[in-house]
């Protein structure tokens, strides 16, 4: 049997079921295995091990009464901290924040617990999830960096502190430390999951978001979480299908390679890998051609560094004025930018958006998904989380997208393909994906001990 640290949801979940491992146990080796490690890297803000053991408890009392609820049930989660929660604080890794209790859970938190989740912990995120870099450190080479600003997040996925995690993504928060750490990162549309309980950046991008071991377990927590909420106001109403029936069709996808986003921007490794795993996927059956979107990379970009920084100063105004020394370098500049900017320029911007939107709607009608690396390159260094330049475009067009790990560089930093698809499209996203995870067969674990 698989170890139970390096499980993903479904196994261990199918050994729960089964009555061969228990909550409590399956916690065990994770709480072991976070002790051993979190010296090194760094992925926790809060974690309460008695906390965590005592639902693991009320889990295992559950299920040997019988009481199962499903995949999730007795599934230890890392949860980012910006995420509200009823019994752990919330700090957004700000000193504002420090000793702030929320007393309730939000409720992507409340419907995993529901689930019969463990809510093993909160990780570290940058702080307010912006861009100064955190303390967290990549399990690959501690000299690189997690990105962020979900850092804990990723690192937990990757160092097998837990088999999920939240994380939350306003430019690439989610699918870039996915790549960066050689896990699955998964960005649902726009307003299908709420992100009611949850700290926001800019509500008009901000999006939920998560990491797993494989795209299987990220549709189990679609799953889970999706679903209208009136009390968001960016919730967007959809029927929930079953998404993993969509995996019974398997068949093989039109990708459309949207290569002018990413020759200019990218390392020269990146490029080839890329083109490389274009030309494997189109060698296993799928039809691959080169796209272009009747866009401007560089407009939307800026457009979303101006809806980020006007709707990021609004969020913080009260903050900023009473104690704008606790604010953190890169913070600051989204406040104080945010602050200088034209309520003209705003207004552009939100046309941009909707723009980019219909442009990206016409471009999916003749494809399954839309490919291109997920990050300019490997990990780099840790005085930064990296660039946002190739996720942000499909965060401010508000439709799904995920992260999968596909290859090493030549310094052996995982690479990430990240796969976007059509607005509600989930079903078809998470098949596709599931496809190509397939294909590439992606095996590679951190070499930690």
């Amino acid at each position: 049997m698989t170890k139970l640290h390096n499980m993903t949801i479904s196994e261990a979940s199918d050994e729960i079921r089964k009555k061969n491992v228990s909550p409590v146990e399956l916690l065990e080796s994770f709480l072991k295995r976070s002790e051993s490690l979190e010296g090194d890297l760094n992925v926790w803000v809060t974690m309460d091990p008695e906390l965590a053991m005592k639902s693991a408890k009320v889990c295992e009392s559950e299920i040997t009464l019988g009481r199962y609820k499903g995949p999730l049930h007795g599934i230890p989660i890392g949860v980012k901290d910006i995420y509200y929660t009823r019994d752990m604080k919330t700090t957004c890794c700000s000193p504002i924040f420090k000793d702030f209790e929320s007393g309730y859970d939000s409720e992507p938190v409340k419907l995993l617990r529901e689930a019969g989740a463990v809510i093993m912990g909160k990780t570290v995120t940058t702080q307010f999830a912006c861009g100064d870099p955190p303390p967290t450190r990549n399990p690959w080479n501690l000299r690189r960096t997690p990105g962020g600003s979900s850092s804990g997040s990723a690192v937990g996925i990757a160092a097998g502190y837990f088999p999920a995690s939240l994380g939350s993504q306003t430019a690439g928060s989610v699918l870039r430390p996915a790549a960066y750490n050689g896990v699955v990162g998964f960005k649902p549309t726009h307003g299908l999951v709420s992100r009611f309980g949850v700290y926001p950046v800019a509500l008009s991008l901000d999006t939920m978001g998560w990491f797993t071991k494989n795209v299987q377990d990220s549709a189990t927590m679609l799953q889970c979480m999706a679903g209208y909420d009136d009390r968001d106001e960016g919730s967007v109403f959809s029927e929930i299908p079953r998404y993993s029936d969509a995996f019974l069709e398997n068949k093989a996808p039109k990708i459309g390679l949207v290569e002018q986003y990413y020759l200019d921007e990218a390392d020269d490794e990146t490029v080839s890998s890329i083109h490389a795993l274009a030309d494997k996927l189109s060698n296993a059956g799928a039809e691959v051609s080169k796209v272009s979107l009747d866009i401007d990379f560089e407009q939307i970009l800026a457009a979303h560094r101006v809806i980020m920084t006007v709707e990021g100063a609004f969020t913080h105004k009260c903050n900023f004025a009473a104690r704008p020394e606790d604010y953190l370098p890169e913070v600051r500049k989204i406040i104080e930018t945010g602050n200088r900017t034209s309520a003209v320029s705003y207004v552009s911007a939100r046309n941009a958006q909707r723009e980019l939107k219909s442009a990206v709607e016409r471009v999916l009608e003749g494809y399954d998904l839309l490919l291109s690396p997920t990050a300019v390159s490997g990990a780099p260094t840790p005085e930064t989380t990296g660039q946002p330049v190739f996720q942000a475009p499909w965060t401010m067009a508000g439709i799904p997208s995920i992260s999968l790990p596909y290859s090493l560089d030549v310094e052996g930093m995982p690479l990430g393909a990240q796969l976007a698809g059509k607005f509600l499209g989930e079903s078809s996203l998470l098949a596709t994906a599931a496809w190509v995870e397939n294909i590439v067969e992606f095996r590679k674990v951190p070499n930690i001990s």
